[in-house]
């Protein structure tokens, strides 16, 4: 009996070890963003304008994938990402959005993904670090979807923005001119015609 209680305790230290150790291995492995932090969602325009563009929606899916990674599994989720980037760099971005300021925002979200690749392999780097470079590339990811929602705008052709009411305008641009004649009144014709000539009357004075 003593033998067979001494085993029993023995077996609950071991398990009550075991649930603490993956308690601290779970709160060691979890990341959290603040909400303010959060990956904004695309605007309808923003995904309109992006749902052909296979590397940039590549890119958005490992961005909502880092967010809601681990510590240990971020490392393999913040290669990929680089990668994918390289895939941006490389291929010809849409004529509109091809210019230096999405280009270059692309670059520092690449940057921080590797130096932050590098960061958490190392065990005496804090969680919360790591979740604060996770809200900076949030900020430089949302920022590529502002200037590429800005660069269509400023590609729009005036007939995209006035619609119907600068078609009108235009075509009426070059057409000849049209005389609109109004109907005159009974007083304006008479002034018109020539009235006859009245013989001069001289007028006399009165004597007071």
């Amino acid at each position: 009996m003593t033998l067979f209680a001494c085993g029993k305790e023995e077996e609950q230290t071991t398990r009550m070890q075991q649930t603490q150790s993956q308690e601290e291995y779970l709160a060691k492995n979890k990341l959290n963003i603040p909400r303010k932090g959060n990956l904004q969602e695309l605007t309808p325009t923003q995904k309109e304008l992006v749902q052909d563009w296979l590397e940039f929606n590549a890119v958005h899916e490992n961005m909502k994938l880092i967010n809601e990674s681990t510590r240990f599994a971020i490392i393999e989720d913040l290669g990929q990402l680089a990668s994918n980037i390289d895939e941006v760099e490389k291929k010809k971005l849409p004529e509109a959005l091809d210019i230096m300021q999405i280009r270059s925002r692309f670059l520092v979200l690449k940057t921080k993904a590797l130096k932050l690749q590098d960061d958490a392999t190392d065990d005496s780097i804090p969680n919360t670090f790591i979740e604060k470079e996770i809200v900076e590339m949030n900020k430089v990811f949302n920022a590529v979807c502002s200037q590429i929602e800005q660069a269509s705008l400023l590609d729009i052709e005036a007939e995209e923005i006035l619609g119907d009411v600068f078609k009108v305008t235009d075509s009426t641009k070059n057409a000849p001119k049209k005389v609109l004649q109004t109907e005159q009144l009974p007083t304006q014709k008479a002034q018109k015609q020539k009235l006859p000539k009245k013989p001069f009357k001289q007028v006399k004075p009165k004597n007071n």
